[in-house]
Order: structure tokens, then C-alpha cells, then sequence
């Protein structure tokens, strides 16, 4: 934080780049005013919204003006930064008057929160209007007063989601009822109807079919034209010479690439309009294309919606149902031709029966000869080994074998491959039962034209019977079906592509056991937090047992056995993961899946996590909550005054402070004659500076009925109307009698204590006069202090020479060994505190990490009887702990604790404080070249002080200021504390004044 921010109000910290802009906007010239006086309720929403990582936004006040985070910027478009600060109903003009308002209107003035799921807005963000889908909740913010203040509104936009689910929609229904149509023609006139039902993102569409030339095109069906209207030609040709339609159908044809066609609303009259008056532009044309060097099956064109980006999502969705219709035409077409030859079949056999009732030899030899003529495998197989009788040219086509290979032969010597496929025993039921089998799209492994291939088919095993009705063989008619299968399989692939991509958490149930398919990335990083390997093919309550006591297993069976999708917001769940057991609010949606024949085989899950936003919204509820608390706790009265009608509404509080009877409704007046006469100039002069101003405050003596007075602070704010004009005064009242109470005590107590100060004043300055002439006769020894070392040498020298002419002497002899000893003690002392000097200019010894509140405990304990018999008092707060030598700060404490109990004259006072200097402000106050953040210790006694002259002079080796007759001391004390913060890299420095205490301030690095 840099020291400008040290300023501003705590709860406008953080919030990213949008927190920098609110902190440096100019909010004293809105109609909120400076943050400082912002109201609590403001404040509180103000500091949830910048630390939010979720999209929110606050409209405030009358002129509802607008703060929001750094998570709704993205919303705002090219809209923000501009219009922080700006009313709502300006930010949000295009939708303001048919969306908004009325929304803004329930909030407040009914109170209520109001919920919207994927509301649709167009917004003008972009140099389009565009369509943009939202999840939000308004809610009312209760303000000081009761009232609502503003309005809080946690959103997400889910314009993505709800257009991949529309578009998979789309896809999921369009695959549905192609795989329903047996005709080329009616599958595209279906596909077009179904692409019409999504106008959104297709507003108009029309597909041609090729003749099988590819020469011409013939319009089949077209959707969003106005009736009457004919924007497409019936036919169009297709060949090089012929002219260029305005839809390039010849160049779509010729390129087979997909190509825009502009300026659409311009050229072509008769397409409706979709979501407002604007028309859509532009036109996507796409050949519908078979896998192969064939022509395309047709053309498909569709209209862009004028409200979206045509991007790589809207494109590959385009391009995608252009595959699922090629990819249903050519199986229909497959179908057909098979169909045909069916039909052929069948007349052939009709006209085989006629013939067998005029010859039973013609017949059967007619019969053969229409086997082996059909399009259709056919073989007869006789008894139980199942020898080949007969095989026609299309069964040995099928499994790629010669009549000679075949007939004659058992069909396990024909097709060994088919062991162990089920095949086989599939003959033996039908000739045990003499039940015909009927088999659909089996899969089948056959090694044909070399290899082995895996193909489908669909076929039938009749029993042959005979005239007595005993089965003697089997008749086998087969039909390949493999490249239908496969282009269904691709397009479920295709579809399980789109939920795997999807940026939405979903995944794919199968069977009444809910066997889990498939599952996006999205759903197993955010919300099961595994592996796919993990899950897949696995049953869903095996993997989350925690489910079976929540409701979703139930959701789930009522979905797969009535085939009714099932919705719901904001469900509470609990899933288990590797992270334990946790709880989600969840958005969810279960899609049922039909089969061809109508049957639904799995549920598709659509999810998404809203577990924040609701997290938001309980945070916003329960700082209503404080708020109103906040209010109770605080004893305020408080009240709405509208100016206009003069109806006075207050709570029971403000009567209780202003000495009426609570319970009652009083009338504004009745508070405003409870002011004592003297002070009523006062309110009045308040209520004129509040219309210029637009806020309210003054303190006033109140007489009550009782007579006793009483003190109240009254503070408020006018609302205005539209017209600028005061409409309402909202306020509050806080008795603060105890406060002016001790107020008045407080400055009775500083008069004393200034009387106080101004004697002691006095005394110390005759103390400090004394001090200066003790100090003038010490100076003539200065020489001495200056020899200290050899001083106490000296002296044993002197004493143990006069000790040897006095041994007769015993009372002599004993005062000179007193004075040796006294000597040898100070030589001592002397030698321990130069030693102590002398390591400190060891490097060997750590930094580490040192608690300073430990350090100065253990020297308070040190000193603790000294501490005791001055009197002393040492007052600090709780230090940090820095990384440093433990041992060096313990003597830095000890010294300059020792020498604020030694040089002192009265009752020693020491005070300790700590502060952490950023590295601009240390690198400023410090003069440093490198900014770097530091501690700041300061050790501030109330001693004998000195002059400041002498403030650099302390910190030298053996320099004392005052003699060995006033205090006790070698001279080193002091120069090993400034060594000490030399070996920490730091400064140590010394204020005082004789009399006035020494204050020591140490700065560390940190």
C-alpha cells in the first residue's frame, strides 16, 4: 500500500483495477458525497463488492448511482470506465424504460429481492445492439434509516451457455426427426421447419436439393419469409454459363465452400424481423456435402442473426447442421435405393407365387432364378450342420465367396470367422424352436477381400418346413446396412463432441442404472473433481453413494420414464471429492434422450455451479442484518421526514431520546419544542446550512417534561426529487449526554493537569541550572575519563605500594585492600564491557527469527529488583518479531533500559513503541539509495536528559557526559549500542533536553 492509500477509508481497499478508480474518483461531486461520510449500509456493500471475484454492482440513492468491481467490467463493454459514478437509468438508456425500471421499482418501493434466470437484454456495447443472456438477483439495501437505500445486484452473464444449450438444442432436435423421415424431400423440408424454430440464431432459411445432373436446384423449403413474399427463386441452374443468382448458389455448387452473402435486407424484401426492427444482413450459404468427390445433395441457406458476431461458435454451429443434414439425406438416399430394390424384390416374388400355381417345376426354377437375380443375399441352409443348398450372387457378394466355395459346404467351414459371434447359436434356436429370428443392425466381424471387416446387418433366419411341418433347414435373406450405422454413429459422435467441447459442466446417462457415458472437462474439474477414467462406464450412485439421500435419484427415474425434462435453480447438493465432502448451489437441467422408435435411453445433464452467487447474496442479506443490529446496539433513534406533505415517521428510539411517550406517533413539531430555547437558533441555522449543503448535524440540549436536560447529536441527509427540489430528510438521533458529560470532566481534568505541568515546568528548569553546574565542574576531569583503562591499574599500583609500608597498620591496611578491591572491580567491569565491545565484530553469529516482546521480558526480569526500588514503570505494546541475533538486541535492551533506570531523578518512566516504515516512506526519512522497508524502535524514558549538542558524542567509546561521583558507568555502553545496529544494518539516534528525558530511536531492517 502506498502511503497515499494510508488516507483513504479501509473499506475501499483492494478491488483490482476498478478499486484504483473508485479510491482516485472525485465522489464529493456526486450526489453520494466524500466516502468518509458515506453511510455504514454503503459502506458494507461497497467492501463485499470490490473484494468479489463474481460480477456485481451497486445502484445507490435517488439518482441511483452506480459503483461495480472489476468482475462486471466485461459486462460494460466500451461503456466503462466512463460511466462509474453515472446514474443507472444513463449507463443502461436502451434498456432502461421496458426492462429495467420496473424491476428497479419493485426494489424500492415494495422491498422485494427479485431473481432473473437467463434474462435477455440487448445491450449497446457493442457497435451492434447484442444479444447477451444474464443469471442475476436485485436486492434492496436497508440503509440507517430503515428505509431502502439502494440496490445491490449480483449477476452473471450467461450469454455462452445458453446459446451452446440453444444450438445443441437445435442440432439434438434436428438429428431427431431426420432419423424419422423416410424421403429426401421430406427430411429437408423437416430440416428447414426445424432450423425455423430457432429464429434467434437462424432468422431465415431455405434449402435446395441438386438433381442428380447437379445442374440445377429445386427449392424445397424455406422459413422466416413473409407470407406472400418470394425472396427465393423455385429453380435455379447450375451450370457455367448460366447467370449468377444473388445467392452464389452456381459458385457453392462449383467450390462446395461455404461463402457470405451481404447486404441481404438491402436486395431481398419479404424476411421478417426477429427480436426488433432490424432485419438481418448477412447470409451464410453452405453446400450440404457428402463424404466423397460427389456433387453436394443440396445447398442450404441461412440468415445471420443481426444481433450476434458471426464467430467460430456461430459458424461451426452452421457448418455442423449442414453435416448432420448430409449426413441423414445420404443415409435416406441408401435407405431408398434399398427400399426400391425391396420393392423390386417383392413384385418378383409375387409374380414367382403366380407362377408356381400354374407349374410347381416352373415355379421352383423360376424361384431360383429370382433368388439369384435379387439384391438381397439369400441362401437356404439344410439340417442341423446347416450345409449352404443355395446361395445367390448378393449373399456371395456379401461374404466375398464363389458358388463353388459355398454350396455343399457347412456354413463353419464357409465362415469360421462367425465362431464364438452368437451367430451360431442363433441357427440352432431357430431350428429347435422353429421360431423365425429377426435381427437389426447386428454387428458382425467377416474376413472379405482380404481382411477383416467389422460390418452391420439387418436380416432374417425362417425356419424351411416341410410338407408335415418339421423344420428341415433355414432360409437366410441379409441386407448390408453398414454405412447407415456408421453415419448414424458419426453423428452421435458428432453430438458427443459438442458436450465434450462444451464450456458447460455436462455429461450423458444411459439405462435405468444411469451408467455414466460421458462427462465433460468442465464437470469433472469444477464440480466431481476427477478423472474421466475414473467415472466412465461406471454406475452413477456407485461413484456418488452421497447421492441416494438427496433428491436427485428421483428426479433422474421420473425424467427417463416420462420423458419430461426437469429444471431447477439453485438446488443445494453435496458431492463428494479427493477435497472431502462439499456443498454446492447448482443450476441443473435434465434432458431426456429418445431413440428412433420413441423410447427415452438416457438423460443428458446440463449444470452450472451459481454456488457464489448465492454465497454473495446470503452475505448481502446478513449485512442488512448487521446493519440493522449496528442501529439497535448504537441505541439511535431514527426518522423520514417528507418535506412536502410533512408526514414525520420515526422509530419508538427517537421518542425515548427526546423525552416522549414511545409507542405513539408524535408529530414533528412535538420533537422540535422538547429543544431547550437557548439552542434553537442552533437547529435552525443547521436547517438552513442543510439546504445548501444537503446534509444535517448539530448537537442541542433537550428539556424534558421531567425537567431534567439532556444532549443530542441529530445528523440526516435530503433526498431530492427529479426536479432537484428537497423531497425527504432522513436522519437519525443519538443521546450523547454521557459524552458531553465527560467531555466537560476531561477538559476540567486538562486545566488541572496544565496547572500541574506549568509548576513542574518550573522545576525542572532550576533542576536543569543545577545540572549545568555540576556538569561544569566535572569537565575539568575529563582527562581522566579519557584514561579509564589505566586509571584502576593506576590506582592497585598505588594502593599495593602504600599497602607494603603499612603492614603493621591493621585499620590502614584494611581500607587500603578495600580500595584495591574497588579498583580490581572496576577493572573488571571495564574489561568485560570492552570484551563485550570488542565480539560484537564477530560475523559468525545467525539472524534469526527474534521475538522483540520475548527480548524484552527476559530484560524487564533482569532488572526487575531495580525496577522495583526506583519505582520505575516501562510501558510498551506488543513488539514483532524480526530476523536478527537474539543475544545482540537482548544487550541493546538491556543497555538503554539500564541506562533510563540509572539516569533518572524521580520514578523512571520508559516508553517503547514500534511502527513498520514502507520502503518509500524509510527510503525518504532515512535519505537511503535503495528503498527498503525497515522498524522503527524507540525508547523514550523521562531522565536527566542532556544537551543535543552532545547527541552524536554519546555514542563514542568511553565518552561520558556525567562523572563516576553521579553515576556509575565505564562509557561503553552507549558505543556498543550503536555497534549492535551497525551489525544489523541499521541507525541508531538520540534526542533530548536536560530535564526533559532522552528518547533513542533505532531503525532496523526488516
Amino acid at each position: 500500500m502506498n502511503i497515499e492509500d494510508r488516507t483513504l477509508p479501509v473499506f475501499l481497499s483492494g478491488g483490482g483495477e476498478v478499486g484504483k478508480l473508485i479510491r482516485s474518483y472525485d465522489w464529493s461531486a456526486t450526489p453520494l458525497g466524500p466516502p468518509e461520510q458515506w453511510p455504514q449500509s454503503l459502506k458494507t456493500a461497497v467492501s463485499i463488492v470490490l473484494r468479489s471475484s463474481y460480477p456485481m454492482f451497486i445502484w445507490w440513492g435517488p439518482e441511483l448511482i452506480t459503483i461495480y468491481n472489476d468482475a462486471y467490467v466485461p459486462l460494460m463493454g466500451y461503456k466503462h470506465p466512463a460511466f462509474l459514478g453515472k446514474p443507472a437509468n444513463e449507463l443502461w438508456s436502451e434498456i432502461w424504460e421496458t426492462s429495467l425500471l420496473p424491476m428497479k421499482n419493485r426494489v424500492f418501493e415494495q422491498q422485494e429481492s427479485i431473481y432473473g434466470q437467463d434474462l435477455m437484454l440487448l445491450l449497446e456495447r457493442k457497435e451492434f445492439p447484442e444479444e447477451a443472456y444474464f443469471n442475476f438477483s436485485y436486492s434492496p439495501i436497508i440503509d440507517e434509516s430503515g428505509q431502502v437505500g439502494g440496490l445491490f445486484c449480483a449477476c452473471h452473464e450467461e450469454t455462452d451457455r445458453v446459446l451452446q444449450q440453444r444450438r445443441l438444442q437445435t442440432l439434438h432436435e434436428l438429428n431427431r426427426r431426420l432419423l424419422l423421415e423416410k424421403t429426401v424431400q421430406t427430411a429437408g423440408q423437416v430440416a428447414v421447419e426445424t432450423l425455423g424454430t430457432n429464429v434467434r440464431d437462424i432468422p431465415f432459411a431455405a434449402f435446395y436439393l441438386l438433381d442428380s445432373t447437379g445442374e440445377k436446384a429445386r427449392l424445397v423449403n424455406q422459413s422466416g419469409i413473409v407470407p406472400g413474399d418470394h425472396p427465393f427463386r423455385e429453380t435455379v441452374s447450375l451450370t457455367d454459363d448460366a447467370p449468377d443468382d444473388f445467392w452464389k448458389l452456381p459458385t457453392v455448387a462449383k467450390t462446395r465452400q461455404p461463402l457470405i452473402v451481404e447486404v441481404v435486407s438491402k436486395k431481398r424484401s419479404g424476411l421478417t424481423q426477429s427480436l426488433t426492427n432490424q432485419r438481418p444482413n448477412c447470409a451464410y450459404i453452405l453446400p450440404v456435402q457428402k463424404t466423397g468427390p460427389e456433387n453436394p445433395v443440396g445447398i442450404l441457406i441461412v440468415g445471420l442473426s443481426p444481433y450476434r458476431d458471426f464467430d467460430a461458435n456461430y459458424r461451426n454451429f452452421l457448418e455442423l447442421t449442414s453435416t448432420q443434414m448430409a449426413t441423414a439425406l445420404g443415409a435416406i438416399e441408401a435407405y431408398e435405393s434399398e427400399l426400391k430394390r425391396a420393392k423390386e424384390v417383392a413384385e418378383i416374388d409375387q409374380k414367382a407365387q403366380i407362377q408356381v400355381i400354374q407349374s410347381r417345376q416352373q415355379a421352383e426354377e423360376h424361384i431360383r432364378s429370382i433368388i439369384e437375380q435379387a439384391p438381397v443375399g439369400i441362401a437356404v441352409l439344410q439340417g442341423d450342420r446347416f450345409v449352404f443348398e443355395a446361395a445367390n450372387a448378393a449373399y456371395l457378394m456379401l461374404i466375398d465367396k464363389s458358388h463353388h466355395d459355398v454350396v455343399g459346404r457347412t456354413i463353419q467351414e464357409v465362415l469360421p470367422e462367425l465362431q464364438n459371434q452368437g451367430i451360431f447359436e442363433l441357427l440352432d434356436q431357430v431350428i429347435q424352436t422353429g421360431e423365425s429370428f429377426v435381427g437389426n443392425e447386428l454387428p458382425v466381424i467377416l474376413n472379405r477381400f482380404g481382411k477383416d471387416e467389422n460390418v452391420y446387418f439387418n436380416f432374417v433366419y425362417q425356419p424351411l418346413r416341410e410338407a408335415n411341418q418339421s423344420v428341415s433347414g433355414i432360409i437366410v435373406v441379409a441386407h448390408e446396412v453398414t454405412s447407415l450405422v456408421k453415419s448414424r454413429l458419426d453423428i452421435e459422435r458428432q453430438f458427443r463432441d459438442l458436450v465434450i467441447k462444451s464450456p458447460i459442466a455436462m455429461s450423458i446417462f444411459r439405462g435405468p442404472e444411469y451408467i455414466i457415458e460421458i462427462a465433460n472437462e468442465t464437470l469433472l474439474k469444477t464440480l466431481w473433481k476427477r478423472e474421466l477414467s475414473d467415472v466412465q462406464g461406471k454406475k452413477l450412485l456407485d461413484i456418488f453413494p452421497e447421492l441416494n439421500d438427496q433428491h436427485y435419484p428421483q428426479l433422474l427415474a421420473r425424467v427417463l420414464q416420462t420423458g419430461v425434462p426437469h429444471i431447477e435453480k439453485e438446488a443445494f447438493a453435496y458431492i463428494n471429492s479427493k477435497e472431502g465432502l462439499n456443498k454446492y448451489y447448482l443450476d441443473f437441467e435434465y434432458s431426456p434422450l429418445f431413440e428412433t422408435d420413441g423410447s427415452v435411453s438416457g438423460i443428458m445433464v446440463t449444470v452450472s455451479d451459481v454456488s457464489e452467487k448465492v454465497s454473495a447474496r446470503i452475505q448481502i442479506n446478513e449485512a442488512e442484518q448487521r446493519s440493522r443490529l449496528a442501529i439497535e446496539a448504537a441505541e439511535m433513534g431514527t426518522y423520514d421526514w417528507d418535506m412536502v406533505t410533512h408526514t414525520f415517521i420515526h422509530n419508538d428510539r427517537l421518542s425515548t431520546i427526546f423525552g416522549l411517550e414511545p409507542g405513539q406517533r408524535h408529530l414533528q413539531s412535538a420533537f422540535r419544542d422538547v429543544i431547550h430555547p437557548d439552542d434553537k437558533p442552533i437547529r435552525a441555522q443547521a436547517h438552513q446550512d442543510m439546504l445548501t449543503t444537503g446534509r444535517l448535524m448539530y448537537e442541542v440540549r433537550l428539556v424534558w417534561p421531567d425537567k431534567s436536560v439532556h444532549w443530542v447529536r441529530v445528523v440526516g441527509k435530503i433526498i431530492l426529487d427529479a426536479h432537484q427540489n428537497p423531497a425527504r430528510l432522513l436522519g437519525t438521533a443519538l443521546d450523547i449526554s454521557q459524552q458531553v458529560e465527560a467531555r466537560k470532566n476531561l477538559e476540567e481534568t486538562a486545566e488541572e493537569l496544565e496547572k500541574r505541568v506549568t509548576e513542574r515546568t518550573l522545576e525542572l528548569q532550576n533542576t536543569n541550572r543545577e545540572l549545568i553546574r555540576t556538569n561544569h565542574e566535572l569537565e575539568q576531569f575529563a582527562y581522566i575519563a579519557s584514561h579509564d583503562l589505566q586509571e584502576p591499574l593506576r590506582k592497585i599500583q598505588t594502593f599495593t605500594e602504600l599497602l607494603q609500608d603499612s603492614l603493621t597498620d591493621e585499620q590502614k591496611t584494611k581500607i587500603l585492600l578495600q580500595k584495591v578491591n574497588s579498583s580490581a572491580q572496576r577493572m573488571s567491569t571495564l574489561i568485560r564491557d570492552v570484551l563485550n565491545y570488542s565480539r560484537l565484530s564477530r560475523t559468525d553469529e545467525q539472524f534469526v527469527e527474534t521475538d522483540l516482546s520475548q527480548i524484552l521480558e527476559n530484560v524487564k526480569t533482569d532488572f526487575e529488583l531495580l525496577i522495583e526500588q526506583k519505582g520505575a514503570l516501562i510501558i510498551h505494546p506488543k513488539l514483532p518479531v524480526i530476523s536478527a541475533i537474539p543475544l545482540q538486541l537482548s544487550q541493546l535492551f538491556s543497555n538503554l533500559i539500564g541506562n533510563s533506570l540509572k539516569f533518572s531523578e524521580r520514578a523512571p518512566i520508559i516508553q517503547i513503541s514500534s511502527e513498520i516504515l514502507t520502503p518509500e516512506v524509510a527510503k525518504k526519512h532515512l535519505n537511503l539509495s535503495v528503498a527498503k522497508a525497515f522498524i522503527m524502535l524507540t525508547f523514550k524514558d523521562n531522565g536527566i536528559g542532556f544537551e543535543q549538542q552532545y547527541a552524536e558524542q554519546i555514542f563514542t567509546i568511553f565518552h561520558r557526559l556525567n562523572g563516576q561521583k553521579s553515576y556509575s558507568g565505564t562509557g561503553i555502553g552507549l558505543a556498543l549500542c550503536k555497534k549492535i545496529v551497525e551489525n544489523h544494518k541499521g541507525f541508531i539516534v538520540a534526542q533530548s533536553a536536560p530535564g526533559q528525558g532522552t528518547s533513542f530511536t533505532i531503525y532496523l531492517p526488516v
